[in-house]
C-alpha cells in the first residue's frame, strides 16, 4: 500500500500569508495605540505620585503645615457668623509663601537640570512643545488669533513665548519635565510626563496641575485651570479617574 504525503501548495501558502498580513495590518495600529495609551497612563500615575510625595515631604519639613501657596476651597466658608451665615469666605488665591514652596519642592524632587528661563534655548524642553495659545488657535480655526487668545487671556503664563523664554523649568532624573507659571511659582505648573519623547502634546503627555485646598488645612494636587487639550487628548481629571 502506498503512503501518501499531503502538503500545502505554494499558492495556498501565499494566500494564507496574505490573509495574515492583511489582518496584521488592520489590527497592529490599534494594538500599538492601546499599548502607547497604557504606557502613558502608567507614566502619568508615576509622575502624579512623585509630585504628591514631594509635596508631602515639603510640608513635613515645614512643621507639617502647607505652605501658603495654593488655591482656596472653591466657594468655601472660612468663618461663620452667629446666625449661621458666612462671615468670611476662603481666599481664592494664597501666594504668600510660593517662593519658599518652590524651593522646598525643588529639594524634595530629584532635579538634575534647571532652566531659570529660556527653557527651549537651554535644552530643558522639546522644540515640538507648543504653548496653550497655539493649541487653542489650532482647536478653533474659525476664530482669529486675537479672539482665540482672548478666550484664555487669564493664562498668558502658559503661552508659547512664556514657556519657551520666560518660565523656569526643571528636568528630573527620570526625564520628567516640570514647567512653572512664572508669576506664581510652585502653585500652578505643567508636566511633560515622558520628557522630550514624543508626542509632546497637551492631553497626551503634557498636563497642567495646581495645588488646591480641598478641606481646611488639606491641600492636594489636582487639575490645573490653565490647560488646553489638543484634539484626541484627555484632561487631568479624566487621567486621574483612569488611574
Amino acid at each position: 500500500m502506498k503512503n501518501f504525503k499531503f502538503a500545502f501548495t505554494l499558492a495556498e501558502v501565499l494566500i494564507t500569508l496574505g490573509i495574515i498580513g492583511v489582518v496584521a495590518a488592520l489590527t497592529m495600529p490599534s494594538l500599538i495605540n492601546k499599548y502607547q495609551e497604557m504606557a502613558l497612563k502608567q507614566q502619568f500615575k508615576k509622575v502624579y505620585n512623585t509630585i504628591s510625595n514631594a509635596q508631602l515631604k515639603a510640608y513635613s519639613e515645614n512643621d507639617n503645615n502647607p505652605y501658603s501657596c495654593y488655591y482656596g476651597i472653591p466657594g468655601g466658608c472660612a468663618e461663620y457668623a452667629e446666625d449661621g451665615s458666612c462671615a468670611r469666605s476662603y481666599e481664592f488665591s494664597i501666594n504668600g509663601e510660593c517662593p519658599q514652596f518652590y524651593d522646598a519642592l525643588k529639594s524634595s524632587l530629584n532635579v538634575v537640570k534647571v532652566c531659570d528661563n529660556n527653557a527651549l534655548a537651554n535644552g530643558c524642553i522639546s522644540k515640538d512643545m507648543k504653548g496653550i495659545n497655539l493649541v487653542n488657535r489650532e482647536n478653533n480655526p474659525d476664530l482669529s488669533d486675537e479672539d482665540a487668545d482672548r478666550g484664555i487671556s487669564g493664562c498668558t503664563g502658559f503661552f508659547d513665548s512664556y514657556i519657551k523664554n520666560v518660565n523656569p523649568t526643571w528636568v528630573l532624573a527620570d526625564g520628567t519635565i516640570i514647567g512653572f507659571y512664572n508669576s506664581i511659582l510652585g502653585k500652578i505648573f505643567w508636566v511633560d510626563i515622558n520628557g522630550q519623547k514624543k508626542p509632546n502634546k497637551w492631553g497626551y503627555d503634557i498636563f497642567a496641575f495646581q495645588f488646591r485646598e480641598v478641606r481646611k488645612g488639606i491641600v492636594k494636587i489636582e487639575s490645573g485651570g490653565c490647560m488646553v487639550v489638543e484634539k484626541g487628548g484627555k484632561g487631568v481629571s479624566k487621567m486621574i479617574n483612569d488611574i
